[in-house]
């Protein structure tokens, strides 16, 4: 009965997240004329990702996502799927999204959670459904700072049917629909003369996706950002190809790129992509008539200031850890010091300098000049960073017994030079500053490998039925792999932990996952009550009109 209510609610939390999707793209960007036959079912699921975590932004200035806040969201969002899709149902194919959630059910299941999740995912997000906006929630952990747009997502998700198992939706969410426009990228070219470098590319990012993330509780907030730049990427290259429907393009790459830089702030150094693509087809004098021509910027402009907003609360930085966007002066600063501090901890842990049980001795030697490169391939690059790319290699290798090119040409390939260009610049800032797969180098490696490639087999003018049956197996044996390898997880799991995903579907919560909130509880004597003479670990409380303020005591 469990696993059941488990799928019922996950279906109709999914079709809620469609329903937003519908209204965003109707009310919000050039699809707004209700024809909707023109756009992936997977970019309206997306879509309504990016605006129910706008909506999220703008309501916890003001209230808690409680019970009654979110099922009203999703009453809304339920009643907007079903209208829009009785008007367009003969316009918008579902299939590709109905494969994609389907196989999605080999990942949802699991019981021991990313670590990230359970040290304080959870507790941030638990702490939205309780309050409103607070300030200074990083002085409780320095990991408090790192504040994602997921976490406000999943905020959403919380009611009195669902409890707190699902706080994850997002993640998944965002694979299914990724997914979807994938599948449609792949078998849409059935009428057309030769399949070209997005077809190759989303045959790859199948694979990626599905293979390489195919486990749903590794995902934190790091892979969501990685495999939404797949799409960017696709996208600009399809502007790049072609200038029919520029417009519509750079709505969704906006979009995306929005919901990417909220997910994790640091993909705004990415930005210099859009840059780019915007001078190649708009004149800089156009600049204000195309703000004003996409009303989508506005709404991105706004979604980027809610995430600074959210960012300074906790943190004093409008970006955090960048030290010039932090204040010491408010009351809940941090000490530019300090925050300097933080930010070279996370360049040692990436370049392998420190691990839960290992810290070099001389921190400022190592990481000075390139003294932490031997290092770095030692313990880093030879046991994940290799591996990686060699199962990228074998990937090719076995696109390449599907395809067979009869000719080595990699024509055309100038196109795609200044994107190419820019991925080798992203790489090598990557590289010297924060060399971690998780931090952008998985989608980086990859995509610098496979676009020559998909330029290659661009060039060798296969058409879609010639190549049916080699697409067919190629995409069954995707499947296979993902499934098998969560199977396998899943039986691991009933070993270790006699996890029955059939009879209890949720994963574990402990009473360590409310980490903020056990600190918290020495604050407040009865609800919503804040007194300044309490103190946690060096921490004061003070309620300033509604709002609660947590800061340091200084000596």
């Amino acid at each position: 009965m469990e696993l059941i209510q488990f799928i019922s609610i996950y279906s109709i939390l999914t079709l809620s997240i469609i329903g937003y999707g519908f209204l965003f793209s109707c009310y919000f960007t050039k699809f707004n004329n209700i024809n909707l036959s023109n756009i992936s079912i997977g970019y309206i699921g997306l879509f309504g990702v990016f605006f129910l975590t706008f909506i999220s932004y703008s309501t916890n200035i003001i209230l808690a996502h409680g019970n009654y806040h979110n099922l009203i969201i999703h009453l809304i969002g339920i009643v907007s799927f079903l209208f829009f899709f009785k008007k367009n149902y003969k316009k918008i194919s579902l299939k590709y999204f109905f494969l994609a959630y389907l196989i999605s059910f080999f990942a949802i299941f699991y019981f021991k959670s990313h670590d990230d999740f359970s040290y304080y995912h959870f507790s941030f997000i638990e702490n939205i459904t309780r309050n409103k906006i607070e300030f200074g929630l990083g002085h409780f952990d320095v990991a408090f700072n790192h504040v994602s747009s997921l976490f406000y997502f999943h905020s959403l998700f919380k009611t009195s049917l669902t409890s707190h198992f699902f706080y994850q939706i997002g993640q998944m969410s965002i694979v299914i629909f990724v997914n979807t426009v994938l599948f449609e990228n792949i078998f849409n070219n059935k009428n057309t003369t030769k399949l070209d470098i997005n077809f190759y590319l989303s045959l790859f990012c199948i694979f990626f996706i599905n293979i390489f993330f195919y486990r749903l509780a590794e995902h934190g907030t790091d892979r969501s950002a990685q495999i939404l730049f797949f799409l960017c990427v696709m996208l600009i290259i399809g502007i790049l190809k072609k200038n029919d429907h520029v417009d519509k393009t750079f709505e969704k790459l906006l979009i995306i790129f929005t919901l990417i830089v909220s997910i994790k702030s640091f993909y705004l150094l990415y930005s210099l992509m859009l840059i780019v693509i915007y001078f190649k087809f708009y004149k800089i004098d156009y600049l204000f008539k195309f703000l004003i021509k996409f009303n989508v910027i506005k709404i991105c402009f706004f979604m980027l200031i809610l995430m600074m907003i959210y960012s300074f609360s906790s943190s004093g930085c409008l970006l955090y850890p960048v030290s010039i966007t932090c204040s010491e002066t408010i009351l809940w600063g941090n000490e530019k010091e300090k925050i300097l501090g933080f930010m070279q901890w996370y360049e040692l842990w990436s370049k392998a300098g420190a691990t839960p049980n290992y810290r070099v001795d001389n921190i400022s030697v190592y990481l000075t000049g390139l003294n932490w490169v031997e290092n770095w391939l030692d313990n880093y690059f030879f046991n994940k960073v290799s591996d990686f790319i060699l199962g990228i290699l074998f990937m090719i290798v076995v696109t390449f017994l599907f395809f067979m090119p009869k000719n080595i040409t990699f024509k055309d390939f100038n196109k795609f030079l200044i994107i190419y260009l820019i991925l080798i610049i992203l790489l090598l800032e990557w590289f010297l500053n924060h060399p971690s797969l998780r931090y952008g180098g998985y989608v980086l490696i990859f995509l610098l490998f496979t676009i020559p490639i998909s330029v290659l087999l661009e060039n060798q003018k296969f058409k879609f039925r010639e190549k049916f049956i080699s697409i067919k197996i190629f995409f069954i044996i995707g499947i296979i792999v993902f499934a098998g390898r969560n199977i396998n997880r899943l039986n691991n799991e009933f070993e270790i932990y006699k996890y029955t995903f059939y009879k209890n579907p949720y994963y574990r919560v402990r009473d360590n996952f409310f980490y903020m909130q056990n600190k918290k509880k020495n604050f407040f004597k009865k609800p919503d009550y804040c007194k300044s003479t309490n103190t946690v670990s060096n921490i004061n409380c003070k309620k300033k009109g509604r709002y609660n303020f947590y800061y340091p005591i200084k000596n």
